[in-house]
C-alpha cells in the first residue's frame, strides 16, 4: 500500500512535469501566432485578445486532461462543478496573460535590434555612395559656372537646350544626393533631363515609354532608381537604329512600379562601376522594409518595385 508521502512526492512531480510541458506549450503557441502579428495589420489589440484567449483555451483543454488522472495536479480541490471549471478557466487567462506579455516584451526587443542593424545598413550604404560620389564629383561652382559660360558662349539653341538640360541633371544629383526618398513626380522631372541627354548621344537607337497615373506621382522612390536601372539597360544591351532598346516604364494595378526592357544582350560587357540592381534592393528592404523583383525571360528583362505612399 503506497504511504501518504510517496503520494505527495508523486503528486509533485507530476505537477512539476507537466508544468514543464505545459509551460513549453503556452510559449511556443505564443511565439508562433507572435510571428504572424503583423497580418491583423494595425488591429494589434485584436490580436492580443485572440492569442490569449486561444492560448487560454490551450490551458482549459490541457488541465481537463489532468483532471482526468487519480491525482489531479494543477487543480482546485475544494472547487466543484462550474466553480471549478470558472477557476481552471480564469486561471489560464491569467497564465496565457503572463506568457504573453513575457514573450511579446521579447518581440519588441529583437524588433528593436533589428531595426537598429538595418539603420547602420542603411548608413554604410548610404557612405559608400557619397564616398564614391565625391570621387566623381567636380566643384559644384565650378561646374554651374562653365555650363552657364557654355551656354552662353554659344549661339545654336540647340547647344543651349542641351546644356540647360545638363544642368537640370546635375542639379537634380547635387540636390538629392543625400536624401533618402522623394517622390516619384521628381524622380520623372529628373528622367526627362536624362532622357534627353541619352537620346542626344543614341539618337533612334533608344525608346523609353513612361506611362504611370497622376495618383501615384505624390508615391515615394529612393533617389535615381529609374536612371539606375534605365543605364543598366543601356549598359547590357544591344542598342542601334535597327535594333532599337525599347523600355516601359509603368505602373501596375497590383501596386508596383515597373521597367522593361527588351533584351538583347551585348556578347561583352564592361565592368559595372555603378552602384546598380543590388543597391537598389538594398536600398528597398532598409527604407521601407520591402523587396524588389526581376523577371527574367528570353525577349524581356523587367524589374518591379513596390509603390510605396
Amino acid at each position: 500500500m503506497m504511504r501518504e508521502d510517496d503520494m505527495v512526492w508523486e503528486v509533485a512531480a507530476m505537477t512539476c512535469t507537466f508544468s514543464f510541458f505545459f509551460g513549453l506549450t503556452c510559449w511556443n503557441l505564443h511565439s508562433i501566432l507572435l510571428a504572424r502579428r503583423e497580418e491583423f495589420g494595425h488591429n494589434h489589440a485584436l490580436f492580443t485578445l485572440l492569442s490569449i484567449l486561444c492560448t487560454a483555451l490551450l490551458i482549459f483543454l490541457f488541465e481537463y486532461l489532468l483532471s482526468l488522472l487519480p491525482y489531479e495536479p494543477l487543480q482546485f480541490p475544494g472547487a466543484s462543478g462550474l466553480r471549478k471549471y470558472f477557476s481552471t478557466a480564469f486561471r489560464g487567462l491569467l497564465i496565457s496573460s503572463f506568457y504573453y506579455f513575457i514573450i511579446y516584451h521579447l518581440h519588441i526587443q529583437k524588433l528593436k535590434q533589428q531595426h537598429l542593424l538595418e539603420i547602420e545598413q542603411l548608413k554604410q550604404v548610404k557612405l559608400e555612395a557619397s564616398l564614391s560620389s565625391l570621387k566623381e564629383q567636380l566643384s559644384p561652382h565650378f561646374l554651374f559656372n562653365t555650363l552657364n559660360t557654355l551656354s552662353s558662349i554659344s549661339q545654336e539653341e540647340y547647344v543651349k537646350e542641351y546644356v540647360e538640360e545638363l544642368a537640370n541633371v546635375y542639379r537634380y544629383l547635387l540636390k538629392h544626393n543625400k536624401m533618402d526618398t522623394l517622390t516619384l513626380r521628381e524622380e520623372l522631372d529628373f528622367i526627362d533631363s536624362y532622357l534627353y541627354i541619352i537620346k542626344t548621344r543614341m539618337e533612334g537607337a533608344i525608346d523609353v515609354q513612361i506611362n504611370i497615373q497622376q495618383s501615384q506621382m505624390g508615391k515615394l522612390i529612393p533617389p535615381m532608381t529609374l536612371q539606375i536601372l534605365i543605364e543598366n539597360a543601356i549598359k547590357h544591351n544591344v542598342a542601334s537604329v535597327s535594333k532599337p532598346l525599347q523600355v516601359l516604364i509603368t505602373d501596375s494595378e497590383l501596386g508596383f512600379l515597373t521597367v522593361s526592357n527588351n533584351f538583347h544582350p551585348k556578347k561583352f560587357t564592361q565592368p559595372s562601376t555603378g552602384i546598380g540592381l543590388e543597391n537598389v534592393q538594398q536600398r528597398y528592404q532598409l527604407l521601407f522594409g520591402q523587396s524588389i523583383y526581376i523577371e527574367k525571360t528570353d525577349a524581356f528583362f523587367t524589374v518591379k518595385m513596390p509603390i510605396v505612399s
